[in-house]
C-alpha cells in the first residue's frame, strides 16, 4: 500500500515535525506527498496531489481545517479520506466534521502520548478502500442528526416560551428539573451574541451559522458545566442564551465572562458580545423582563461585556427619541471632528467618549443613533465629486452600518468609512478644513448672499487660492457648487412646502426671482411652477 497517498496540514513546526516522522515511520504503507502550513496552501497540494488521504488540524491562521474541507467538498474531485487533529476535548467542531464526513477525529494529546494512534488509524481507513462503508456512513449521518435535533428541540421549547404564557409554566418546570433552582432560588443568566464584524460568512447563511452555533454550544456548556447545572440555547442570528446555577463561590461572573470571550476567540476564532445577569430569589415576574431582553434588537448596544444589575434590566431594552435640537448638535461636532485633518486622536477619543456617555444615559435610540451617523457621512459627500468608486463605498457603507450591534462599532464604522471616502480623492488631505468649515456653513444656512470674494478673505485666502482649493475638495467650482445646493434646496422646499416660487427664492439666497426662475429652468429644464405641478401629478 505505498501507493496510498497522504497529505499532512499543520501550522505549528514542532506538531507537525512529530506527524510527520509518525507517517513515514510506515511508509510501507503510506506515501507523504506534500506538507501545508494552513488550509490554503493545503488546498492547492490537494488538487497538485490528489491525495487519498488528509490529516488536518482544525485552527490554523487564514484557512482553518475545516474550511479547506469544505473548499475540497465544493471542488468536484473525489472526495479523500479525512483525519482531524485537534485539541479540543469536548469535540467542539464535531458536527462540522460529520457534516464533511471526516473518517475519524483525533485528540493531539492523545496522538502523542500513542505514537501509534495516528498510524493505527490511518492503516484501519486505508485497509476500508477511498470510499466510506455505508452503514459507517448511516451512522454518522445519525449521530449527525442526533446532535442537532437536541440543540433544536432545546431552541423550540424556548422559543414557545417566549411566543406564549401558556408554555412558560412547562419551561421553569424543566429548568427545575435540570436542577436549575428558577422559581425560588439563586441562578445566573448568560445573554451572548456573534460579533458580526468577526465573522468570516454572512449572518443570513443560515446551514454555516448553524455549524458555528453547535460549535458555540458546546464551548458555553463546556465552561458552564464546571459551575453547576445549566441549560444553553441557540438562538437566530448567532444569538445564545444561557441560565446557570452555580455552586459553591458564585463572585466569580467577570471571570467567567472572560474564559467565555477568550473560548470563543480562540476556538471559533469569532469575538462574542456578552453580558451576564444575577438573579437571587427567583425569576418572579422578572420573566416578562427576560424575554424582552431577549428578543430586543440592540441589547449590546450600550453595555456589553460585563456583569449587569437585575435594576438594570428594564432600562437596557427602553430607548428614547434623540431630540432635535440635539441631534443637530451631535451632527455638527462629528462633522467638525471628521473634517478637521489637525485634531488629535486624544480629542476625537474624548468626543466619541462624550457623545456615548450622552447617548448611553439618555438611551438614545440605535436606530435613530445609526441614522444621525449616516447623515453625517452623507452631509460631509456631499462635498466630494461622485464616482462610480463612491456609489460603491457608499452601499457599502450602509450595509455595515446596518449591521453595526454596538455604539462604538457604529462610530468605528463611519470614521473608517469616511477615511476610505477621503482615499478616493487621491490625498488624505485633500480636504481642506477652512474649506470644508465654510461648505458646512452654506449647507446649513443658504439664504446669506454669498460671495466668493468675501469668503475668500473671511479666511485670508487669495481668490485664486480658494477657488482651487474649493474645487479639489468639491469637484466643483464655487458658483456651480453653491447653485447645485440651492437648486436641489428648491426642488425639496417646492414638493414639501406651500411657500410660494418669490418666497423660496429668497429663502435659498437669490437676490431676485426673476434669476432664480432662469438658472432654475437652465439646471432642470423647467420653471419652477412648472416643476412643482409636474412632480405633483
Amino acid at each position: 500500500m505505498s501507493s496510498y497517498k497522504v497529505l499532512l496540514v499543520e501550522d505549528e513546526i514542532p506538531a507537525r515535525t512529530v506527524f510527520r516522522h509518525m507517517i513515514e515511520g510506515h511508509s510501507d504503507m503510506f506515501a507523504l506527498v506534500g506538507e501545508a502550513e494552513d488550509g490554503l496552501e493545503g488546498l492547492e497540494l490537494f488538487l497538485q496531489h490528489k491525495p487519498h488521504m488528509i490529516v488536518t488540524d482544525i485552527t490554523m491562521p487564514g484557512m482553518n481545517g475545516l474550511e479547506m474541507l469544505h473548499e475540497i467538498e465544493q471542488s468536484g474531485e473525489g472526495m479523500p479520506q479525512m483525519i482531524i487533529l485537534t485539541c479540543h476535548k469536548d469535540f467542539h467542531y464535531a458536527q462540522q466534521a460529520i457534516q464533511l464526513k471526516a473518517a475519524a477525529y483525533l485528540i493531539k494529546d492523545d496522538c502523542l502520548s500513542d505514537p501509534e494512534l495516528l498510524p493505527r488509524t490511518m492503516e484501519g481507513l486505508a485497509r476500508q478502500a477511498v470510499s466510506l462503508d455505508e452503514s459507517r456512513e448511516k451512522q454518522l449521518l445519525l449521530e449527525q442528526k442526533v446532535r442537532s435535533n437536541e440543540m433544536e428541540i432545546e431552541q423550540s421549547t424556548f422559543l414557545d416560551m417566549l411566543r406564549s404564557s401558556d408554555a412558560e409554566a412547562q419551561w421553569l418546570q424543566s429548568l427545575e428539573a435540570a436542577r436549575i433552582p428558577v422559581a425560588r432560588g439563586n441562578f445566573h443568566v448568560l445573554l451572548l451574541e456573534l460579533d458580526r464584524s468577526s465573522l468570516r460568512f454572512s449572518i443570513d447563511q443560515q446551514e454555516e451559522l448553524k455549524l458555528w452555533q453547535f460549535a458555540g454550544v458546546n464551548v458555553l456548556r463546556e465552561l458552564l458545566s464546571a459551575r453547576g447545572a445549566n441549560k444553553v440555547i441557540a438562538l437566530d442570528k448567532g444569538r445564545f442564551f444561557a441560565i446557570y446555577a452555580p455552586e459553591g463561590n458564585s463572585s466569580q461572573g467577570e471571570v467567567l465572562l472572560e474564559q467565555i470571550i477568550q473560548s470563543f476567540t480562540a476556538y471559533l476564532k469569532m469575538n462574542p458580545l456578552a453580558l451576564e445577569f444575577r438573579i437571587e430569589q427567583g425569576m418572579g415576574e422578572r420573566l416578562t423582563e427576560l424575554k424582552k431582553l431577549v428578543t430586543a434588537a440592540y441589547p449590546f448596544f450600550y453595555p456589553s461585556n460585563g456583569i449587569t444589575s437585575r435594576s438594570a434590566w428594564a432600562e437596557m431594552v427602553t430607548f428614547q427619541h434623540i431630540p432635535e435640537n440635539y441631534s443637530r448638535l451631535w451632527v455638527k461636532i462629528l462633522k467638525q471632528a471628521l473634517l478637521e485633518p489637525l485634531r488629535s486622536a486624544a480629542a476625537l477619543e474624548q468626543e466619541r467618549n462624550s457623545f456615548f456617555r450622552q447617548a448611553k444615559e439618555q438611551r438614545w435610540d440605535p436606530e435613530q443613533i445609526k441614522s444621525l451617523y449616516l447623515r453625517v457621512f452623507l452631509d460631509i459627500s456631499q462635498f466630494m465629486a461622485e464616482s462610480e468608486e463612491f456609489v460603491e463605498l457608499e452601499a457599502a457603507f450602509r450595509k455595515k452600518l446596518e449591521q453595526c450591534q454596538t455604539f462604538h462599532a457604529v462610530h468605528e464604522t463611519t470614521f473608517l468609512f469616511f477615511r476610505n471616502l477621503q482615499k478616493l480623492q487621491g490625498d488624505v488631505k485633500a480636504i481642506d478644513a477652512s474649506i470644508s468649515r465654510m461648505i458646512q456653513k452654506m449647507y446649513e444656512d443658504l439664504s446669506y448672499p454669498y460671495k466668493l470674494e468675501e469668503l475668500a478673505e473671511s479666511i485670508n485666502y487669495s481668490v485664486p487660492y480658494f477657488s482651487s482649493m474649493f474645487k479639489k475638495t468639491t469637484g466643483e467650482s464655487f458658483v456651480q457648487y453653491l447653485t447645485r445646493l440651492r437648486v436641489e434646496k428648491a426642488k425639496l422646499l417646492l414638493l414639501t412646502t406651500d411657500q410660494k416660487t418669490f418666497e423660496i427664492a429668497e429663502s435659498i439666497g437669490f437676490e431676485n426671482y426673476r434669476s432664480f426662475n432662469r438658472i432654475f429652468k437652465r439646471e432642470t429644464g423647467l420653471t419652477p411652477s412648472d416643476y412643482r405641478r409636474v412632480q405633483s401629478e
